[in-house]
C-alpha cells in the first residue's frame, strides 16, 4: 500500500552510484525514489503510474534526455522535471527550459542542493506561480553566436541563463570587458519571451555625457541648434522589447537618476518636452566595473544598484577558467579557417603552450583576436608560434621561471637568458631586443661576445 503524501521521484540517469546516492538519501517517509536508466524506461513508467518528479540526465543511451523531456512532456504537460548532466552548454540550458523543465542542476551536485530544488518545484506547482513558456526555440540574431566552454564556472553560467531566460526582471550581467556579456543578452532576449520585439543597444560609456540623454529617451523639435525634427529616444524604440544598457557603470550621477525613474514608472519624457511617455521595456544592464565599490565612492547610486540587482549573473575571466581555451581556440580556427579561406587543422604543443600560458587580459575577445591574426599568418596545415601576436609570447616569457644551476658566473647567467629569449621569438633580434629592453645593435653585440649563433636567416 503507497504511503499517504509521499512524492515519487523518478531518476533517468545510466550512472549506478547516482541511483545509489540518491536512494540512501530519498529513504525517507516524504519521498520514494523510483529508478530507471534510459529514456525509453522513463516514458513507460510515467505511464504506469504516479510520479511527482523527474531527475533527467541529459546524455542518455538511445533517446537524448532532451528527446526524453520533450516526450515526457506530451505526457504529461504539468510533470516537474529537473535537468541533471555532468556537461551541458548554453544551448542545452535554453533548450531544456524551453521544452519546459523546472531547472538544471550541473554534476558533480550536493544532495541537499537536489532536495532544494525538489522541494521549490513542489512549492511552485502547488501555488501555480510558475509561468514557463514551452515553445520551441524561436530562431534568433543570437543562434549562431555561441558560448563555449566545459569548465564548471561555466556549467553555473548556462544554469543562471536557463533560469533567468523565461523571465521578465531586469537582469544585470558583470564581468571583465571581452568576457562576452553583449553576447549573454542577445541570448537572454532572442530566447525570451519579448523575442520577437526590438533589441536595442545602448553603450554607455562610448557616448558623450551630453549627448546620452538624449541618445536614450530623444528630444523634441527645436531643442536645440540642429534639432530639426522631433527624435525617438532607445527606450520608445525598445517599447515591447529589451533595452541593454552596456557599461552603465559609466553612466553619470544624473542621468542614473533618470533611468531609476524609468524603472519604477516605465515613464520619461522627451528633452524639452513635457508630456509623459509609456515604454514596457525589459532592462539588461551590463558592467565591468564593481558596482559596490563604485556605491562606496558616490559614484553609482545605491538605490539603482539595488534595482539592477535583481537577478545578478556574473561571468568568469578566461584565466578563471583555462580549460576552456582549447575549445574556443578549435571554434575560432573553423571560423577564420571558412572566412580567410586557410586550412589550418593543428596547433603546435609549442604555440598551445603559450596560448595556455598567457593571462589573457582581454579575455575571449582577445583570444579570438589572436587566433584570427595567426590563421592570417600561417601558410599551412600547423599553427605556429611564431604565428602568433608578439604580445602573448612576451607575457610567457613573464610567466616563465628559468632554472639555473648555482655557481654560475654572471656572464654564464646573461647569455643563457638571451638564448632563451631568442628561442622564444624563434631568432628574431629585433623582438628579443624588445623584450631584453636593450637596443638591437647591442644584442647584436653580445652575441658575437658570447659566441651565440643566430637561429634563423632573417635577423629581422
Amino acid at each position: 500500500m503507497a504511503r499517504k503524501n509521499v512524492k515519487n521521484v523518478l531518476l533517468v540517469d545510466d550512472e549506478k552510484k547516482i541511483h545509489e546516492a540518491l536512494a540512501e538519501y530519498f529513504d525517507s517517509k516524504s519521498y520514494r525514489l523510483i529508478s530507471v536508466f534510459d529514456g525509453y524506461e522513463a516514458l513507460k513508467k510515467v505511464e504506469e503510474e504516479k510520479v511527482d518528479i523527474v531527475l533527467l540526465d541529459i546524455n542518455l543511451p538511445g533517446m537524448s534526455g532532451l528527446e526524453t523531456l520533450r516526450e515526457l512532456k506530451k505526457i504529461d504537460s504539468q510533470l516537474i522535471v529537473i535537468i541533471i548532466t555532468g556537461y551541458g552548454t548554453a544551448d542545452t540550458a535554453i533548450d531544456a527550459m524551453k521544452c519546459g523543465c523546472y531547472d538544471y542542476v550541473t554534476k558533480p551536485f550536493r544532495l541537499m542542493e537536489i532536495k532544494n530544488v525538489i522541494e521549490a518545484a513542489l512549492i511552485d506547482r502547488a501555488y501555480h506561480k510558475k509561468n514557463r513558456i514551452t515553445t520551441s526555440l524561436l530562431p534568433s540574431q543570437a543562434g549562431s553566436i555561441p558560448i563555449i566552454g566545459r569548465s564548471k564556472k561555466m556549467q553555473e553560467v548556462y544554469r543562471l541563463i536557463a533560469r533567468v531566460i523565461n523571465t521578465d526582471s531586469t537582469v544585470l550581467i558583470q564581468g571583465e570587458s571581452g568576457t562576452g556579456k553583449d553576447l549573454v543578452a542577445r541570448i537572454l532576449h532572442f530566447n525570451g519571451p519579448r523575442a520577437n520585439k526590438p533589441f536595442v543597444t545602448v553603450n554607455c560609456a562610448a557616448i558623450p555625457e551630453n549627448l546620452l540623454e538624449s541618445e536614450l529617451f530623444g528630444h523634441e523639435k527645436g531643442v536645440y541648434t540642429g534639432a530639426h525634427i522631433a527624435r525617438r529616444g532607445k527606450f520608445e524604440q525598445a517599447d515591447g522589447g529589451t533595452i541593454f544598457l552596456d557599461e552603465i557603470g559609466d553612466m553619470s550621477l544624473n542621468t542614473q537618476a533618470k533611468i531609476l525613474r524609468v524603472m519604477q514608472s516605465k515613464t520619461f519624457t522627451r528633452i524639452g518636452g513635457e508630456k509623459n511617455i509609456y515604454a514596457d521595456v525589459r532592462l539588461i544592464a551590463a558592467t565591468n566595473k564593481e558596482l559596490r565599490k563604485a556605491m562606496k565612492e558616490g559614484l553609482f547610486r545605491e538605490d539603482l544598484f539595488y534595482r539592477l540587482d535583481v537577478l545578478p549573473l556574473t561571468l568568469p575571466s578566461l584565466r578563471e577558467r583555462k580549460e576552456d581555451i582549447p575549445d574556443l581556440i578549435n571554434y575560432f580556427i573553423a571560423r577564420y579557417n571558412e572566412s580567410i579561406n586557410k586550412k589550418v587543422s593543428f596547433v603546435s604543443p609549442e604555440a598551445m603552450d603559450l596560448l595556455m600560458r598567457h593571462d589573457w587580459p582581454g579575455n575571449v575577445r582577445e583570444l579570438e583576436h589572436a587566433i584570427e591574426h595567426a590563421i592570417v599568418l600561417a601558410n599551412g596545415y600547423v599553427l605556429l608560434p611564431e604565428h602568433l601576436p608578439d604580445s602573448i609570447k612576451v607575457q610567457a616569457q613573464k610567466n616563465t621561471s628559468i632554472s639555473l644551476e648555482l655557481g654560475l658566473s654572471l656572464e654564464e647567467v646573461e647569455k643563457f637568458y638571451i638564448q632563451e629569449t631568442l628561442k622564444m621569438v624563434s631568432g628574431n633580434q629585433t623582438k628579443a631586443a624588445n623584450i631584453l629592453r636593450i637596443h638591437r645593435n647591442t644584442l647584436h653585440r653580445l652575441m658575437e661576445k658570447m659566441n651565440i649563433k643566430p637561429t634563423k636567416d632573417d635577423y629581422a
